[in-house]
């Protein structure tokens, strides 16, 4: 029998590996064929995501441009801020890099990869380490996933930079940037100050295709040099097929987006983010979920309908708002709008609620533009006096809680005091899985213990600011024992006896019960929840520290 590669070229073998997109169907089509297995493994599966630092990659690049076939084997590539703290100082950290830094192939570790800079490359050492990417990104035609971390935007604008050779690929279909001009930034070296935005950058808004964007940007953040939102508009409402979209826009004023909500249409929306300072007139919102059924995921800007609010639909909704809907993430009000909208029936997951007591209505709706909207039924008049006021949405929110509104959920996250959890148990001791923050540091553990031991199906908790902790030490050293927090871990477990995990930001404590030796725990990623033990793994007993 002859051998495949007596067939078929060995150029169009290497070609139908590269059209398979997950590693593991890589290496199930290696495994079918020796012949195969000699084009298929390792190589492939080594060079489908890069992830790199402009500046310290020339030579990756150049050999990228130098060799197709292996350019053609890349699925994602994503550059790397040149300075950690240019994308991190604020709320935005991308976990796909940062969650699992992946190291460079061994072939291409010696060709600048490692070498490290003092400060920032100058603006022409940028542009030609640009013009090399460039180069490289036209060579591979089977990218799906880009992300572009780096401060500031790409400084090569005209009609053959990164963003056009990205589109010419004609195969990207994931976006994740972060739009952040030097502007905004200080130090920022000579010729730096003049690169354009993303949201002003033509052959930026004019990629199509995308089933995935994540934006975040800081446009219109700047006091000089506006930025007009109808470029994003455009560009947002003319990738139809968007599947997943989150938009943060960083802005010193509120912006409306109705503009954005009365022109988007995309039938295959499952999961939508909008951050940051965003406002939008009800009706619009109203007509766009009913318009998108499909929603699973939706995470509402604080100021996205305003006080508005308040306002209840004229009749009871003829349909279920959001049938499909399972996470979302808002504010207490929001929920209430939602909910006396025909929404919640299959929400899961509930975070971002806040349920202080009081407030002052100007801090809550600090900059609610008064955007008209026919529906009206008179304007909204809010308390105005500073003054700390009883909160006008916390009640309604419990109602919704105490009269099973949200009939699946099970996944909680509130911020407060303990007299705020102690209302939420009273009203919803079902709670399976809990997330707490808090208005102050000085939470202790204790204050919440008696509430938390009304919770008798709680099986996850997550509140990193009950125990002391490194963060960052934690992030390197998963096993890393706080033992000031043993009692804290021990108090929780007796409290609550169907609990298994207690989560922090990257890591978890898998507490594992029974057994002669009692309780016991170990630290593990997120996602690894098996309450048992495994051969090597290092496992703290309670027993051994006498607090249990």
């Amino acid at each position: 029998m002859s051998a495949i590669t007596d067939v078929l070229p060995v150029e169009l073998l290497h070609e139908i590996v590269s059209f398979i997109d997950s590693p593991s169907d890589v290496l199930s089509f290696g495994l079918s064929n020796k012949a195969l297995a000699d084009i298929s493994i390792p190589h492939p599966c080594i060079y489908r995501v890069f992830r790199a630092r402009i500046s310290r990659s020339a030579a990756i690049w150049r050999f990228f441009a130098q060799a197709d076939l292996t350019a053609g084997e890349v699925r994602e590539l994503d550059i790397l801020p040149e300075n950690i703290s240019d994308v991190c100082h604020g709320d935005y950290g991308p976990d796909r890099w940062m969650a699992e830094p992946l190291v460079v192939p061994k072939e291409l570790a010696g060709r600048g990869q490692i070498q490290h800079f003092s400060g920032r490359p100058s603006f022409e050492q940028t542009r030609a380490d640009e013009a090399l990417l460039i180069d490289a990104v036209k060579r591979m035609k089977n990218l799906k996933r880009f992300g572009w971390y780096r401060s500031p935007p790409p400084v090569i604008v005209d009609q053959n930079d990164l963003w056009h050779a990205l589109g010419s690929t004609g195969s990207l279909e994931e976006l994740d940037v972060v739009d952040e001009p030097f502007s905004v930034l200080t130090h920022a070296p000579a010729g730096y100050i003049a690169v354009k935005p993303l949201a002003s950058t033509e052959t930026f808004l004019s990629l199509r295709g995308l089933k995935t964007l994540t934006l975040y940007t800081h446009a219109y953040d700047q006091t000089q040099d506006k930025v007009d939102f109808t470029g994003i508009v455009g560009m947002l409402a003319g990738n139809k097929d968007l599947e997943k979209l989150h938009l943060f826009l960083k802005s010193p004023i509120t912006m409306s987006i109705t503009a954005l909500i009365i022109t988007a249409q995309w039938n295959h929306l499952r999961s939508l983010n909008i951050s940051g300072r965003a406002h939008c007139i009800p009706s619009a919102l109203l007509g766009f979920l009913y318009a998108h059924p499909g929603i699973e995921e939706l995470s509402l800007a604080p100021l996205i309908i305003g006080k508005r609010w308040f306002q209840k639909p004229r009749n009871p909704p003829s349909k279920p708002l959001l049938p499909h809907l399972k996470r979302l993430q808002c504010r207490a009000f929001h929920v209430v709008w939602l909910v006396e909208h025909g929404a919640g029936s299959r929400v899961t997951e509930l975070t971002g609620v806040l349920l202080s007591k009081r407030v002052v209505m100007n801090d809550i709706f600090f900059d609610d533009p008064d955007e008209l909207d026919e529906n009206d039924e008179g304007d909204i008049e809010l308390d105005q006096s500073g003054e700390d006021v009883p909160s006008p949405f916390r009640e309604p929110f419990l109602d919704i809680l105490k009269s099973n509104r949200l009939p699946s959920l099970t996944h909680l996250g509130v911020t407060g005091d303990s007299n705020d959890l102690e209302d939420v148990v009273a009203a919803f001791p079902h709670i399976r899985e809990l997330t707490l923050d808090f208005w102050v540091r000085e939470a202790r553990l204790d204050e919440f213990l008696p509430h938390l031991a009304c919770l008798p199906l709680l099986n996850v908790f997550k509140a990193p600011a009950l125990f002391e902790y490194d963060r960052y030490h934690l992030y390197k050293h998963p096993n890393y024992d706080f033992i000031g927090n043993a009692t804290r871990v021990c108090k929780l477990a007796k409290a609550c006896p169907l609990l298994e995990r207690i989560v922090f930001e990257k890591i978890q404590i898998v507490l594992i019960r029974g057994g002669s030796d009692g309780l016991k725990w170990v630290f593990r990623k997120l996602g690894d929840n098996e309450p048992v033990m495994r051969e090597g793994e290092d496992v703290r007993y309670a027993s051994d520290l006498g607090v249990y």
